[in-house]
């Protein structure tokens, strides 16, 4: 939150100036320039007065989700990047943000509103809402009902074929799929296997060879592993998720397989680490981030009545190209 003595530095005056310019200090004689130049940083820095502060309207708010998604920071970013938003959000607005577990039989009161973090089963959101005092529910991730649930989240379908249009317009027809077990309550129109299937059916009239487990970074090594075991090797493969990916770069890495030389790499997810890893992966940039942030604001407008009904955001995403691709020689 600004200060006076931040408007102060941006403003080039004194701390006394500016808090007598804003307090409006009818004692105080100082010209135009000064005066506006002040208000202008005030207004730049967003800077509220104690009395705007306190009239502020107040939001006690609750963040559910398993422990597990924030188990490791690497093989987790995508949901520590999508908490930072939030963080962030309810930092700069004074909102109060209360973190809760799904591993407790009480039940939460005193909420207006309460965000679920994380792709969970039916059965999973339903005895996650069980435990919360609010009507107000918004879910980042897959929602079970989009009529009764507020809901963030990005399409994948749309995300999956800019990542193969990418390969195939290198001229990649056969193409492996690398990718991690899936929640069974998540409609088959939005798996990312079966988006990757549907895709290669369309456009080759062939079923690719896929490799599926556990999603992390150990398994991507396992499932790359296994992909070199059952050659002849495609000319590209699509990895569901940076961790997997991470994981068979280094595979690949213990091995002396160089890439894009052996074969092109086109992962998803935007994890940080991706920029700097050799090569730098080709994946799909998901603004997790913005996601948190795009969460609290589409709360906060169910919250304070601005629409009845409830909405589900689907955020853009974006392929970021690195050097892990290369045209099929």
């Amino acid at each position: 939150m600004a200060t006076i003595k931040d408007i102060a530095r941006l403003a080039e005056v004194s701390a006394t100036t500016v808090s007598r310019i804003l307090n409006q200090d009818p004692t105080f004689s100082v010209s135009g320039k000064t005066r506006d130049k002040v208000l202008e940083a005030a207004k730049q820095l967003e800077y509220k007065t104690i009395v705007e502060r306190y009239n502020q309207k107040y939001y006690r708010l609750a963040l559910m989700y398993k422990p597990i998604i924030f188990h490791n920071h690497i093989e987790n970013d995508f949901h520590f990047s999508i908490r930072s938003g939030i963080d962030k959000y309810c930092s700069q607005h004074g909102i109060d943000m209360v973190n809760l577990f799904n591993n407790s039989n009480v039940k939460f009161e005193n909420l207006q509103g309460a965000i679920i973090q994380g792709n969970y089963s039916n059965e999973e959101i339903k005895e996650m809402t069980s435990m919360l005092d609010t009507e107000h529910l918004l879910i980042i991730g897959r929602c079970p009902d989009d009529n009764k649930y507020d809901s963030v989240w990005f399409d994948a379908r749309r995300a999956i074929h800019s990542a193969l249009d990418y390969l195939v317009s290198l001229g990649h027809t056969e193409i492996g799929y690398i990718g991690g077990d899936e929640n069974e309550d998540v409609d088959l129109d939005e798996q990312r296997e079966q988006i990757f299937l549907r895709y290669m059916q369309k456009h080759f009239q062939k079923t690719p060879r896929t490799f599926v487990g556990e999603n992390s970074l150990k398994n991507g090594y396992a499932l790359m592993k296994k992909a070199f075991e059952t050659e002849p090797l495609p000319s590209a493969f699509f990895i569901a998720n940076d961790p997997l990916a991470l994981g068979a770069l280094e595979y690949l890495k213990e091995h002396n397989i160089t890439i894009p030389d052996a074969f092109s790499i086109v992962s998803f997810d935007g994890h940080q680490m991706t920029q700097y890893t050799t090569p730098a992966l080709t994946t799909v940039q998901i603004r997790t981030e913005f996601m948190g942030i795009t969460a609290v604001q589409t709360l906060i407008e169910k919250i304070d009545g601005v629409r009845s009904i409830s909405k589900k955001v689907l955020l853009p995403t974006q392929l970021r190209i690195g050097e892990s691709c290369t045209p099929r020689s």
